[in-house]
């Protein structure tokens, strides 16, 4: 027989029929529950080092309840956390100090959210610090931040156009030069064909089919009755790993969505792969302290990246990604995964959280 919470069992019965003796426990010490402990445990002291209090006192059926004061949060785990002070935000809250997380402040444009909770200019930015100043913030524009993306435009979109300039005069030369056409313009370029020999005819027929549009094609490849180029020309222009498709597939406002993607990652490439995406060490550890359980916080994480970059959440960019953490295969998965789900079957989102 067991004694009850408050208890602890000072002796065992001498007969099966009898009850033990249990008596109840000392100042400073509890049970919980009922047990068939020989002791008492000891009451938790709070560690006014960290700066703890006493936010419930120890009583023969509870164990002392620690915790922080007004206007600070807990940061660390089990009876060794701290207290820290929440943060005062100057130009905007994003969400409220509360018990396990600090004021997150909202920065102007230009600007970026340190680890310490402060605003600091872009060009200060170091390492992956940059890597919020990528993302739109979401505050209302200044003029002062219209203009200066104006003048970036500008600039981008001049260096664009001699580029694309320079490319279209390259390709056009080497068409009149070889005699195969005069007319036609690529935004195309080439890469750098393989060591192996490739004789005259295959290379203008490998110009011809990258140049020339799809209806003309078969018009022109028929004029020349030479045999279709080797399969070595296929690789000699193999596309990059990244290719910007010509449509792309928004992410959709749908959680199972994106329980899809984090059921394909692995685990122990995660971290990386949101870092990739745009997400830096501060967010991360922001949203494991809010979310004790993985897939949860990999969720959270997931959809900050998503609320971020809006429109430019798209499939094809984590594919990207994933491309260039050399996951192919985890690309193709989730892909698939989602054609799944789009198609006109019946599907439960419990199965996939």
């Amino acid at each position: 027989m067991r004694c009850h919470a408050g208890t602890y069992k000072a002796k065992d019965c001498d007969r099966p029929d009898q009850a033990p003796v249990c008596l109840p426990c000392a100042h400073g010490t509890f049970t919980a529950v009922d047990n068939t402990m020989s002791k008492c445990f000891q009451c938790t002291h709070c560690r006014m080092e960290f700066g703890q209090i006493v936010e419930t006192p120890c009583t023969p059926k509870q164990d002392t309840v620690c915790g922080c004061r007004k206007n600070q949060y807990q940061i660390g785990l089990s009876d060794l956390f701290q207290c820290r002070n929440c943060s005062s935000c100057v130009n905007g809250i994003i969400a409220n100090c509360s018990k396990n997380r600090d004021t997150i402040c909202r920065c102007k444009p230009g600007f970026f959210l340190t680890l310490s909770n402060v605003c600091k200019p872009c060009n200060s930015c170091i390492g992956e610090e940059c890597l919020q100043c990528h993302s739109p913030v979401a505050t209302s524009p200044t003029p002062s931040g219209l203009n200066g993306s104006l003048v970036l435009g500008i600039i981008v979109a001049i260096f664009g156009v001699i580029s694309v300039l320079y490319v279209v005069n390259k390709l056009v030369k080497m068409v009149q030069k070889n005699g195969i056409a005069s007319s036609f313009y690529s935004c195309v370029s080439l890469p750098q064909t393989t060591k192996e020999p490739v004789s005259e005819v295959e290379v203008k027929r490998s110009e011809i089919s990258i140049l020339l549009p799809e209806s003309q094609k078969e018009t022109e490849l028929s004029v020349n009755a030479t045999p279709p180029p080797a399969p070595l020309l296929q690789s000699s222009h193999e596309l990059p790993d990244c290719v910007r498709p010509a449509r792309k597939t928004q992410l959709p406002d749908n959680p199972a969505i994106l329980y899809t993607v984090v059921d394909h990652v692995p685990p122990s490439r995660w971290k990386e792969f949101v870092r990739r995406l745009g997400l830096s060490d501060y967010d991360l550890e922001r949203i494991e302290i809010e979310h004790r359980r993985l897939r949860d916080a990999q969720y959270e994480m997931l959809r900050l990246w998503k609320l971020r970059m809006g429109h430019a959440a798209t499939v094809e960019h984590i594919s990207c990604v994933l491309n260039q953490m050399e996951l192919s295969g985890c690309s193709e998965a989730i892909q698939e995964a989602l054609l799944n789900q789009n198609s006109p079957q019946p599907c439960s989102l419990h199965n996939h959280l």
